[in-house]
């Protein structure tokens, strides 16, 4: 099985040689520092295993609870007694110690800032009492020369690890510091089994049988490969190609934004172009539909009052048929009437019948004697006419005059009466006969007409 190796110097693919059979482990990290770089756990991480992290450093211990959520942080220093540490902070880096002098050589003759913040100190055995008894699996201690004092607090009979990792060199150098270290384990049961350089390898003495497991460094068989993470100098290359690699690909991916920006705001105007038009057409459409369902009902009623208007026409056609069928009716009848034998034979009859009804209406009325007067007076106005007409006349009839002084003046004042008052003429006579028949309904001024014209012609005979 191949395994991602973060740690500095591949402490994690010897330890997961030994131990990489067994199935959700639990380590002990003690100076975990950062949760991905230089990281011994990240490997067994991510192949299920959970352990428990010692770390003073207030921002990895931060990192290290935000990485692994289901793990235990323990953000406090491991001594020999419990107290208060003045730790010895080297911001970024994997430096920061408890002691005083290694702080002091990395300002000097390495130009670290160092800033010194009090941490909580426990021992081991009263920190990590909740491991009591139960399988621990690896235990790495990386605390920069506070090695013994972490030790001096561990009581190996009830947390017993099977392998321990612990540091050995001075820190930023590989003089070998860890006498004090290896009697601590050997007076504890352990047996050592690796130096890499860096660390040494303890194993307990109940599993020997991993030991030889330890005895070889890393190599091709182990199917390791490189996280590129860690902070060691053989992976300054691949960390720099990948960097390179990595500004490359952050370079596109900014080109690619910037085209897709692009792109979206084309889209966008676009979709905003489409939407437009789709909203025209709709508008449209609404207008057609309306104008449709105008002219539907403009074309309705047009209908309506064509239909009203033949009805209309009918009616008149009707009443015009109707009043023409009278008429001719009325205009038969009038003829057989005046065309009759008996309306001829009894003509004088009812010429003599008008006259004595007119004679009697003029007696009963005293109409006699005006009559006659206006008999006369009428004939002597057809006499001044008929003299003004005729010059030999009108001489005869002045000096016959003449001979009547009082026909004369009487003349005289039928002159005067004439000259002041209007002639009644025919023009007045139709109007008063148009008055009249106005009074009358159309079929019966029509009948009145053929009638009147009928007695005319009548008389005229």
């Amino acid at each position: 099985m191949t395994i991602t190796s973060y740690a500095q110097n591949f402490e994690d693919v010897i330890l997961w040689r030994a131990l990489g059979h067994i199935k959700n482990g639990t380590y002990i990290d003690v100076g975990a520092q950062h949760p991905v770089v230089d990281s011994v756990s990240k490997a067994f991480y991510e192949r299920g295993w959970r352990g428990v992290h010692v770390e003073p450093v207030p921002s990895y211990a931060a990192l290290l609870r935000q990485d692994r959520p289901d793990e235990t942080v323990l953000q406090l220093a491991l001594s020999d007694r419990p107290g208060v540490l003045d730790l010895n902070v080297i911001a970024g880096t994997g430096l920061s110690t408890g002691v005083k002098a290694y702080a002091s050589t990395h300002s000097s003759e390495h130009g670290f800032v160092t800033e010194v913040v009090k941490v909580p100190m426990l021992p081991m055995s009263t920190a990590l009492a909740s491991l009591n008894g139960q399988q621990v699996h690896w235990l790495k201690i990386d605390v920069e020369g506070f090695e013994e004092q972490v030790l001096l607090g561990w009581d190996s009979k009830v947390l017993r690890p099977w392998i321990i990792v612990i540091e050995a060199t001075v820190p930023l150098s590989a003089e070998l510091n860890y006498a004090k270290a290896d009697r601590l384990l050997i007076d504890a049961g352990y047996k050592f089994a690796y130096f890499d350089g860096l660390n040494r390898f303890y194993t307990a003495s109940e599993h020997m049988e991993l030991a030889h497991k330890l005895q070889l460094p890393p190599n091709v068989f182990d199917s390791a490969e490189l996280s590129g993470t860690a902070s060691s100098v053989w992976c300054r290359g691949l960390i720099g190609r990948h960097q390179q690699a990595l500004k490359t690909l952050r370079e596109e991916v900014t080109a690619s934004r910037v085209r897709i920006s692009d792109l979206d705001v084309q889209f966008r105007r676009a979709v905003s172009g489409e939407e437009q038009s789709r909203a025209l057409a709709v508008a449209l459409a609404q207008q057609a539909a309306q104008a449709e369902a105008r002219a539907a009902q403009a074309g309705t009623q047009a209908e309506a009052r064509i239909m009203q208007a033949e009805a209309r026409v009918a009616q008149a056609e009707t009443r015009a048929a109707l009043a023409e069928t009278q008429l001719e009716i009325a205009r038969q009848y009038s003829e057989a009437v005046l065309s009759s034998t008996s309306w001829r034979i009894t003509a004088p009859l009812r010429l003599a019948g008008n006259f004595a009804r007119r004679l009697r209406s003029v007696v009963r009325d005293g109409r006699l004697i005006s009559g006659l007067k206006r008999r006369i007076r009428a004939f002597l106005h057809a006499v001044v006419n008929a003299s003004a007409r005729h010059p030999t006349l009108r001489l005869v009839a002045i000096r016959g005059v003449a001979l009547v002084p009082t026909l004369e003046r009487r003349l005289r004042a039928i002159v005067a009466g004439s000259s002041s008052a209007a002639p009644t003429t025919d023009k007045d006579k139709d109007q008063e006969v148009h008055v009249r028949l106005g009074r009358l309904s159309p079929d019966a001024s029509v009948l009145f007409r053929q009638l009147t014209r009928r007695q005319e012609r009548s008389e005229g005979t």
